[in-house]
């Protein structure tokens, strides 16, 4: 048998050693640190955009119902959820939705309950709804014609 030389030990050589491991996961690790602070407000930003998304569908899902059916409607918001309820001699939950709070997004509103008359017009004053999470906030205005604007 020959005895192995140096080129033959290092070809042989495979992994990594301890010191190469920690560095690397100490970069990683650095790298991280930079970027969680970024991280964390895009994933506010994204949270608040997806809450109001869902507020502007069940908005409109709710308000095309009562103009199809020629009946008046009843919305509530809240944090916990959105209700759409049919407004006749017996009231019935038309739709139920889960609210933004479960986003870990915050709802104001000037005004938790509105009502559409069958034909789509909305009863009352202006609404306003902010959705706030983080340094992310966006703001929808329903009109008293029960349209609905997003404002960013």
């Amino acid at each position: 048998m020959t005895p192995l030389t140096s080129e033959h030990r290092g070809a042989m050589r495979k992994g990594v050693t301890l010191p190469e491991l920690v560095m690397v996961l100490v970069i990683i690790g650095v790298m991280l640190a930079m970027a969680l602070p970024r991280l964390a407000g895009w994933l506010d930003w994204l949270a608040v955009d997806r809450a109001a998304q869902e507020i502007t569908a069940f908005h409109r899902t709710a308000r095309f119902t009562a103009i199809l059916r020629g009946q008046g409607i009843r919305l509530d918001f809240s944090v916990d959820s959105l209700r759409a309820t049919l407004e006749g001699p017996t009231d019935s939950v038309l739709l139920l939705w889960p609210g933004p709070g479960r986003l870990g997004v915050r709802l104001t509103a000037s005004r938790p309950t509105i009502r559409f008359w069958p034909n789509g017009v909305g009863l009352g004053a202006d609404t306003k709804l902010v959705l706030r999470r983080g340094a992310a906030a966006e703001s929808l205005t329903i009109s008293l014609l029960g349209r609905l604007k997003r404002w960013p």
